[in-house]
């Protein structure tokens, strides 16, 4: 099975951004509870070291994020310049999933991910300890192809997620 997709940089910065920042509500929590720390400690001349310690803890943690952050941006920009309007054309079959673009092209076996998460937005071919993801936008993709990703993936002892809200309330009838 083969389907061409048009990928373009806000399409992967926003897959990008929404993986990211998945848990990132755990982290708005510990940066709450530093400043309120700080907020409560900072005039105890005893805890004002410790105050100074997650103050700096939160400031790098948010510099490596924004580090990060960049970096994929440029690396997604550098991407979508060198590739341009062509397709990336996807194949699927047994053995692997084969991607070929302007850039290059890569032939990844069905044990190379970790599993399959679909939602309404992106479909994502989840690479092991949360390494990465094959990005696909959903609207983009054949229910054919999904249905097969799922069968796939199912067949290969993967984990799949099914999130779309149109799988959700047929799953209800």
């Amino acid at each position: 099975m083969q389907f061409p997709l048009k990928l373009d940089a806000r399409f992967l910065k926003r897959s990008y951004a929404k993986r990211m920042f998945y848990g990132a509500w755990k982290l708005a929590i510990a940066y709450l509870f530093i400043l309120i720390f700080v907020g409560v400690s900072y005039s105890d001349p005893e805890l004002r070291g410790w105050c100074i310690f997650f103050l700096a803890v939160a400031g790098v943690g948010t510099a490596i994020f924004v580090a990060a952050w960049i970096r994929q941006s440029k690396s997604i920009d550098d991407w979508v310049s060198r590739q341009g309007d062509a397709p990336v054309v996807y194949a699927l079959s047994e053995g692997e999933v084969e991607s070929t673009s302007q850039v290059g092209s890569t032939k990844l076996k069905w044990d190379a991910f970790s599993g399959l998460m679909i939602s309404d937005f992106d479909t994502l071919l989840l690479f092991p300890r949360s390494a990465g993801a094959l990005t696909l936008p959903t609207d983009q993709v054949p229910s054919s192809a999904i249905e097969y990703l799922k069968a796939r993936f199912t067949a290969v002892g993967k984990k799949v997620e099914d999130k779309r809200k149109k799988a959700q309330s047929g799953s209800r009838r």
